[in-house]
């Protein structure tokens, strides 16, 4: 069962996983849904604290403080956190046509604030199934973790799923939408988009990426760190549309 409930303007992802009957079993099942929605005022004070690196009572610097330009094709700018550490704030800025490599879920829920342009988002509903005849086309579920520093891909665990349905929204400026943690999905957004990005705390060691059928496991990808002069100018260009 899935639907989008309306939030003060914005969209709020929900989903229900179905349970399979046989070897399967629910992933991470039961009532989905993101986190509360972070004010654009509590964004525009997070940009410029990150500009000016002063931060106003109730916001530290990030936890990672490194721009990068992620491989799966958007800008990732650790902007703050919370004082208390529950709620890390992020401005993503999606390049040309970019497009999440593969369905994957988090390890911790978000919510996000589409500040220009347009965003796409496929949820998925996944089943987990055993290894054994009649569960359908199972595809490898591969475990992605930091280990030794790095961000590594771990098909050790030989876990497999079927994908039961997608269903794609599009998600516009102005407009609120969260997923809870561990809820495939897949993103895709045009050149210029911009979101921000609120996430709370990890629930667990590592996230998890669907495969397509007799994929090798991926090698991590590396990540390019943006200089001085790209972060402000994304940062600047954020504030601009705040305001």
């Amino acid at each position: 069962m899935q639907n989008w409930e309306e939030q003060g303007g914005g969209s709020r992802f929900m989903a229900e996983v179905p349970a399979r009957a046989g070897a399967a079993r629910p992933l991470d099942g039961g009532l989905v849904c993101g986190p509360p929605a972070v004010s654009g005022e509590l964004f525009g004070a997070a940009l410029l604290a990150a500009l000016e690196q002063r931060f106003p009572e109730g916001l530290v610097p990030p936890q990672e403080s490194q721009a990068i330009a992620h491989p799966n094709g958007f800008v990732k700018l650790p902007l703050a956190q919370t004082s208390d550490g529950a709620t890390r704030l992020f401005l993503h800025v999606w390049r040309a046509d970019s497009v999440d490599a593969d369905v994957h879920d988090h390890r911790w829920s978000f919510s996000s604030l589409v500040l220009r342009g347009e965003v796409f988002h496929t949820s998925t509903e996944v089943t987990a199934v055993s290894d054994v005849p009649g569960a359908g086309t199972a595809l490898p579920l591969v475990r992605y973790r930091l280990a030794g520093g790095r961000h590594r891909f771990d098909a050790s665990s030989g876990e497999k799923a079927v994908i039961e349905r997608r269903r794609t929204h599009v998600f516009s400026a102005d407009q609120h939408y969260g997923m809870d943690a561990f809820t495939f999905h897949r993103a895709h957004a045009l050149a210029g988009a911009m979101t921000l990005v609120a996430r709370g705390r990890p629930q667990r060691p590592y996230s998890r990426v669907l495969l397509d059928p007799g994929a090798p496991p991926p090698a991590a990808r590396p990540c390019r760190r943006l200089d001085h002069d790209e972060r402000r100018h994304h940062l600047r260009e954020a504030l601009e549309v705040v305001r």
